[in-house]
């Protein structure tokens, strides 16, 4: 059988590789396709559609992007695709009933994690057995959504190395390398999917739900890898937790590994995980830097006790503090997120984390909402509560208290670009400290320099996030003012963006200066050692990985932040384990995750709009009256015809319907089109409703309604654009460099 398993590759997609290899080694043929973006459907159902494959499996890790995967599901069919469409991931596996019940193009879900029944399904599709009979998938039997039979969770070192279907990313001249020691969690955090992924396959099939490699496995794909690379590489362990529950454990496996790889004849490398912060000690911390540990993401997520009592969090809350400093006194470069809203937050709740966010101003951090995942506890509480609106392909709630709500939606607006988009200042500043650590571990620099450099802006770019953060709970506290509200929204939110092209150029300084400080890339395959060829499990390695000198490269957009999704809407994504071995592992989760929109499948009733006023509405300073020209949105493939037009999707959070009786109820949703004209550039903005629109830069700006013609004075100069409809506002920008 030939399969085409299509997922997110911003990364080496890990789940996917896993995937393949086990279906590969049954006997079948296997290509990975990449799906990153919204635009790319019509394309990339073209291109199957051409192919004809016998079987499309898609990779719906993430509840975010299902819609878009979906959509590619029902543009194969319109285009007469015949063959079996299946998906797997953590989002299908809990909402395998109604993914199946609406009429979707989906044939099958593979349940939990996919390795084997992925293979199985190929097998019985290629012999023309009965489906029923495969373990472990979900299928519309007599037109009703149900499930085969079950199969327990794996024993992880029986399975195949993951299929490495391309050449690796380079952070800063090193290969970057994602590989998977472990699955599952411990803990019981309440908005977590990890946990309730592998409690479900528990309560279904049997099994720990918390396994692990074994150290001489993982050393010899790290070793094989290793030698492919050329002798240098980090590797990021997308482990739920890199560390174990005792620090005694942690190190006693940590130097396993590096015994084994010691053997193996492998170098120096980089170690990139995550840990629980009831799991890190300063001493541990010491030694995981000796091991080389060189960055990790803690799981700080609340930093108020009400917060952390909410989110299910347990006695690591009373940890957050020692992680922290653990790391700094390791020196490993460490980053965290706060999901500083959550259904029972108040504004006591987010002072607090505001005060984290200045004492640990050293370390960068961003900050969202805790979403309502399918499966997950904080959902079904809600669920029980009768705090739901949306669909399972998006669950909305409103927090409880009304001041607290409506500062959630003045960040959502005013924080957006900063917080939320993929190249924002926030996801950028998260490798700041982290370029450091690559030049030290594997240039061999003195980076006192350097490193105080990326320590004073880390530190100065999270108190004035603090400080903007307070200016808008102060405006929650002061006034219920709908107009007034908006209007300080709409000025919150340009103060940040003008600010962020501040940002947007010292981050670019800063990474263009430690890539210049590093080596350039030069490698060749080393040859392993014989007891490393014996050991090796059925590994597979493209003719692109082989060919080390055409590891991608990072150059153009800084190596030391993996990259994110384009971001819809903000709020945190599921925590998803890059080694589920489900169809889309998709992304680094070591900064926090692009942010997913809220998608209805069955809408909910929406509120009564109020009636829009002729005039239109004000922001702030009330720009003269302009007039609205309906500007057609492009078609999906305008770029790749007209070289000179660019689209950036906004990022304003449109989501399932929020309840009208509060300010910024129905953000709009648009999109900046920028094209070349002359010496300046034509900037539109493209849908939403009936709208004002203010435009600000430093250049020239001759604006009509929702068109302007800017003149910037500089490449790296930033046209602002602020829009307000009658539901709610949101503020975009755009780089004159980034046309």
């Amino acid at each position: 059988m030939r399969a085409s398993l299509i997922g997110a590759d911003f990364e080496e997609n890990l789940g996917i590789g896993m995937v393949a290899a086990s279906a590969e080694l049954a006997g079948h043929l296997v290509k990975v396709h990449a799906f990153d973006h919204p635009e790319g459907v019509q394309a990339l159902a073209r291109e199957l559609v051409d192919e004809q494959p016998d079987v499309v499996g898609l990779g719906m890790q993430f509840q975010h992007r299902a819609r878009e995967f979906l959509t590619l599901a029902t543009a194969l069919r319109e285009l007469g695709y015949q063959g079996h469409i299946t998906c797997g991931g953590q989002f299908p596996t809990l909402a395998w009933e109604p993914l199946l019940t609406d009429r979707t193009s989906l044939d099958s879900v593979v349940l939990h994690e996919g390795e084997h029944a992925f293979a199985e399904l190929l097998d019985a599709l290629d012999s023309g057995a009965d489906l029923e009979q495969v373990p472990g998938l979900a299928l519309r039997i007599d037109g009703q959504p149900k499930r085969t039979a079950t199969r327990p969770l794996v024993d992880l070192d029986s399975l195949p190395f993951p299929k490495r279907y391309r050449a690796h990313s380079l952070h800063l001249g090193v290969p970057f390398i994602p590989i998977m020691g472990s699955r599952g969690c411990w803990g019981s955090c309440a908005y977590c999917a990890i946990t309730s992924f592998y409690r479900d396959a528990r309560a279904h099939g049997g099994g720990r739900t918390y396994r692990l490699r074994s150290p001489r496995d993982v050393a010899a794909e790290m070793a094989v890898l290793w030698h492919h690379a050329g002798g240098q590489a980090i590797f990021c362990f997308h482990d739920d937790n890199l560390l174990l529950p005792r620090p005694e454990k942690t190190l006693e496996r940590l130097r396993a590994i590096r015994a084994e790889l010691d053997g193996f004849g492998v170098g120096r490398i980089g170690i990139v995980g995550k840990a629980r912060p009831d799991t890190l000690t300063e001493e541990l911390a010491l030694q995981l830097a000796e091991l080389g540990v060189i960055r990790l993401y803690v799981g700080v997520e609340n930093a108020s006790v009400a917060g952390g009592e909410h989110l299910g969090r347990g006695r690591q809350q009373a940890c957050i503090r020692q992680a922290l400093a653990a790391c700094r006194k390791a020196g490993i470069f460490c980053c965290y997120n706060l999901l500083v809203f959550e259904p029972d937050a108040s504004l006591d709740d987010v002072r607090t984390n505001i005060a984290f966010i200045r004492e640990h101003a050293e370390h960068p951090v961003n900050f969202c909402r805790a979403e309502p995942y399918s499966g997950t506890p904080l959902q079904k509480r809600l669920q029980t509560r009768g705090s739901l609106n949306g669909s399972y392909l998006g669950w909305n709630y409103r927090i409880e208290d009304p001041r607290t709500e409506t500062l959630f939606r003045v960040c959502a607006a005013a924080f957006r670009e900063r917080n939320f988009a993929c190249d924002g200042v926030a996801n950028r500043a998260m490798g700041l400290g982290y370029a450091v650590k690559v030049l030290e571990h594997f240039h061999g620099h003195a980076v006192e320099g350097v490193a105080a450099r990326g320590r004073r802006l880390t530190a100065q770019l999270e108190r004035e996030t603090a400080d903007f953060l307070e200016q808008a709970v102060q405006l929650v506290e002061e006034t219920t003012h709908r107009e007034h509200i908006e209007r300080a929204t709409v000025a919150l939110g340009l103060r940040i963006a003008q600010a962020d092209q501040h940002w947007q150029r010292e981050l670019t300084h800063f990474y263009r200066d430690c890539e210049a400080m590093s080596q350039p890339a030069s490698r060749t395959v080393l040859q392993p050692p014989h007891s490393l060829a014996r050991l090796t499990r059925a590994v597979v390695l493209t003719a692109s990985l082989m060919a080390v000198a055409g590891c991608k490269s990072c150059h153009d957009d800084p190596p030391v932040v993996d990259p994110v999704v384009e971001p819809i809407d903000p709020v945190p994504p599921d925590p998803v384990p890059m080694d589920s071995a489900v169809l889309d592992p998709a992304l680094d989760p070591i900064p926090p995750d692009p942010l997913p929109p809220d998608i209805v499948v069955d809408p909910v009733p929406a509120p009564i709009e109020p009636k829009p006023p002729e005039e239109p509405i004000p922001m702030g300073d009330p720009p003269p009256p302009e007039l609205l020209k309906p500007v057609e949105k492009p078609a999906d493939d305008a770029e790749g015809e007209q070289g000179a037009l660019f689209h950036w999707r906004d990022t304003a959070p449109r989501r399932s319907p929020r309840t009208p009786d509060l300010p910024l109820y129905s953000p709009p949703d648009v999109t900046l089109v920028a094209q070349a004209e002359g010496d300046g550039l034509r900037v539109q903005v493209c849908g939403g409703p009936r709208l004002s629109v203010r435009w600000e830069a430093e250049g020239r700006v001759a604006s009509e309604g929702r068109e302007a013609l800017w003149h910037p004075l500089a490449d790296d100069e930033q046209l602002r654009v602020a829009v307000r409809s009658a539901g709610g506002v949101a503020v975009l920008s755009l780089r004159a460099n980034q046309v």
